[in-house]
């Protein structure tokens, strides 16, 4: 062996001895031996302490915080566009043709039953009532002469009977008379809103001319569409919501008034009709909503996302049970808000780890700190050993 083979030799092992002299002076230096390691401490006496090593490998409780899962319902909701129109809405048409005399009304007038709208000329209808009127009471006293004469045997009762049914017959056209000259008269059928006149004074018109339109929109109805699917899900007085741009940023409840009785096999669709309360009279006919329905589901116990964890055999949280952490596998049914609902063996109320997954293994001890109790302080569920 050379010279330099030797002093590197001699090196090596100088150091080696200095190393392990320094860390007996340390206080610590491991040993092998057949009940396992052994930790040699400087107690000062020089002696080599042992320790097993379960002890060292359990550790103390790991901090974590921890939500109790909330059982909340699988609500979907159904969206859709419709259009609305009033609850009672007409075009009005006069009776009969003739020639517009006056105009009792303006647009957006609040009319009631029985209001006067339009008025044609009536000047014929008069004469004819008048005149039928006259035949009535002509009729009448010559039926009045024939009963006193008949006693006397200066008339038969077949003349009676003609007199009894001319009376009739004229007081048929009496009424028939009336009824032309009511004619003339055009009424609001309803209560509700006028639209603009479609006609003025002079105007001759006919049977199919549009006066005006007249709408009740006390309430609104809103006419949309709602996929096949959810033909179940829909049922007659079930809330709804609505907004219409025409209106941003407000809301509007109502029930669902009538559900269509096919499916459209084009669009396969059926036909919903909610109905609006408008009290106030700011919808309108003719706007278009935006409908909401909320369809009541299953519940399931929910749970904040981070706290959801996928491994090679899928979904799962930590649940603490005992004061150790659990391994409970889930399916994802849906997430909301920020949090997401399970289906698995997770009740309502199970502690659930939020923060703290990343070190957790099965059966450790944890020390957790619950988040949203109902008196909003921390508490901790079990015990710590000076900390992690």
């Amino acid at each position: 062996m050379s010279r330099m083979v030797r002093l590197v030799v001699i090196c090596v092992v100088a150091f080696a001895v200095i190393g392990g002299l320094f860390a007996y002076r340390e206080g610590k230096l491991p040993f092998l031996s057949a009940d396992g390691p052994i930790i040699v401490q400087n107690d000062g006496s020089g002696s080599p302490a042992k320790g097993g090593g379960k002890g060292a490998a359990s550790g103390p409780a790991l901090p974590v915080i921890a939500e109790r899962a909330v059982s909340t319902p699988n609500n979907t909701v159904v969206e859709a566009v419709g259009t609305g129109r009033s609850a009672i809405g007409v075009q009005l048409f006069p009776p009969v043709a003739g020639e517009v005399k006056d105009v009792l009304f303006h647009a957006g007038d609040e009319v009631k039953t029985g209001q006067v709208l339009l008025i044609l000329d009536s000047a014929r209808e008069k004469l004819a009532r008048d005149l039928a009127a006259v035949q009535v009471r002509d009729a009448k006293q010559l039926l009045d002469r024939y009963e006193k004469a008949r006693p006397r045997g200066a008339v038969s009762d077949s003349e009676v009977d003609e007199a009894r049914t001319a009376l009739a017959e004229a007081r048929i056209r009496l009424d028939q008379a009336a009824v032309d000259l009511d004619d003339r008269t055009i009424l609001a059928p309803f209560n509700g809103m006028v639209g603009i006149p479609a006609v003025e004074p002079g105007d001759r018109i006919e049977k199919t001319t549009v006066i005006t339109t007249l709408d009740n929109i006390d309430s609104v109805l809103v006419d949309f569409e709602v996929s096949e699917t959810r033909f179940r899900d829909v049922k007659l007085g079930q809330s709804v919501r609505v907004e219409t741009w025409s209106l941003p940023g407000e809301k509007f409840d109502g029930v669902v008034d009538a559900i269509g009785s096919r499916v459209d096999p084009q669009s396969r669709t059926f036909s919903v009709r909610a109905r609006i309360p408008n009290p106030e009279g700011r919808l309108r006919s003719g706007m278009s909503f935006a409908v909401y329905i909320d369809i009541a589901g299953n519940s399931y116990p929910a749970v904040p996302e981070i706290s959801v964890l996928w491994g090679d055999s899928g979904t799962y949280v930590w649940r603490i049970e005992g004061e150790k952490a659990v391994r409970v596998p889930v399916r994802v049914v849906k997430r909301t808000a920020g949090r997401i609902l399970l289906d698995g063996p997770v009740n309502d109320g199970d502690l659930i780890v939020v923060e703290g997954v990343q070190r957790l293994r099965p059966g450790r001890d944890v020390a957790a700190t619950i988040r949203g109790d109902d008196q909003g302080i921390a508490q901790r569920s079990g015990s710590t050993d000076g900390g992690s």
